[in-house]
């Protein structure tokens, strides 16, 4: 039997040890700890909407029409109108021809590849994938190979080199504990090279990139399909959308099969009715209120002009994910304490999440901090040496 006591230990002389911090408010730019009021700069609420009035006051009217839960899994009689609906609207804002909506990011992944999963496959991934991504091959029959991050060199070598039947490469598109976005049509490229599958991860993307105010913000929202090939598309609801949940776009082939194999699509309890209408208020919302993301990427852009004229060294980004290595976990877990006491919640990542030695700070903007707020933190961030 694993000695548990040891292995906690172990972490804590590691200065690995992770401890959860509770919270006495709603999810917003101000929160709620241990009875202080803190700047939130912790959260992936980007478009400040987990808290947003209308979504609440919407959410408490579907609780009246569709009750608390859902009761069944999807195949059985959690399937709603509010599902149907909700998938009807990505597959038309995003241009596939289905979507799946589902309990998480991380199932989603899983039961995708887990669904497709035959001996033959081997899946390409960027090592800075998210941990669900990863996972997803680990778990399944597939072969997984990581190339180098963001190099799509060492991803056309390897690709070029392995003998596959299916060859499929995953990759996220902005990742989450850096900022940096994939080359979405330097990969799609290669995978039409060598005949390979693209899926994509656009957790950290969907709802705020946005270079087009006629499509819905996204990674995708200013390439044209036509010419790139997405073959699988995931994203979530518990970010940007403010909600909970998440999808996968494809074709009407894969969906279905999804349908039929995602094991756990198929094995839990469908997401709460009453919550998927207000996901949808709330993708509207965001497509119709153009003000909403301009807010965000007016604070970021706030953000980074104090960083120059402070000149602090924040790792490049040009999303609302701004990091600072650190690159020792006792460090950044000290820094994070310090900015406590100045009312600044943010959050250290250490390893596991990063490589070793690469542990960091890792600051989330969103749309609902205020100037002042911003302010206060790069003044801090000002004083770490």
């Amino acid at each position: 039997m694993p000695d548990f006591k040891n292995i906690i230990l172990n972490l804590k002389k590691d200065n690995n040890y992770r401890n959860r911090v509770t919270t006495e408010s709603a999810q917003d730019s101000l929160i709620k700890v241990s009875g202080k009021i803190l700047n939130n700069f912790s959260s992936n609420n980007y478009l400040n909407l987990a808290n947003n009035k209308k979504l609440k006051i919407k959410l408490k009217k579907c609780v009246d029409e569709y009750g608390i839960g859902s009761g069944a899994s999807p195949l059985i009689s959690g399937y709603s109108k509010a599902h149907e609906s909700l998938e009807k609207r990505i597959t038309k804002l995003l241009g596939f021809e289905s979507t799946l909506v589902s309990n998480s990011g991380y199932l989603t992944n899983v039961g995708l590849i887990n669904a497709i999963s035959e001996n033959e496959i081997t899946i390409f991934q960027d090592k800075g994938n998210h941990n669900s991504i990863i996972e997803s091959s680990r778990l399944s029959k597939t072969k997984l190979v990581r190339y180098k991050h963001l190099d799509y060199a060492d991803l056309e070598d390897k690709i070029q080199k392995i003998k596959s039947p299916t060859k499929i490469i995953f990759t996220d598109t902005v990742f989450s504990m850096t900022g940096e976005q994939a080359d979405l049509l330097k990969i799609s490229s290669i995978a039409k090279r060598h005949k390979a599958l693209l899926f994509i991860d656009d957790a950290h993307g969907f709802g705020v990139l946005r270079e087009n105010e006629k499509k819905f913000p996204s990674s995708i929202n200013h390439l044209n399909l036509g010419k790139i090939k997405i073959d699988a598309y995931v994203a979530t609801f518990g970010k940007a959308v403010g909600t909970f949940g998440a999808f996968v776009c494809g074709s009407k082939g894969l969906i279905d099969l999804l349908i039929q194999k995602s094991k756990p699509y198929i094995y839990s309890t469908a997401l709460p009715p009453a919550l998927v209408e207000t996901t949808l208020e709330s993708i509207n919302m965001i497509m119709d209120d153009k003000k909403i993301v301009k807010n965000l990427y007016s604070n970021i852009a706030y953000f980074k002009k104090l960083i120059k004229i402070f000149k602090v060294n924040i790792n490049n980004s040009n999303t609302p994910i701004q990091t600072m290595t650190v690159g020792n976990p006792k460090e950044v877990m000290d820094i994070c304490k310090r900015a406590k006491k100045l009312n600044i919640f943010i959050q250290g990542i250490r390893y596991p999440t990063v490589p070793i030695n690469h542990d960091l700070i890792r600051i989330n903007l969103t749309s609902g901090h205020s100037k002042k707020q911003i302010q206060s933190l790069v003044e801090f961030l000002n004083t770490i040496k």
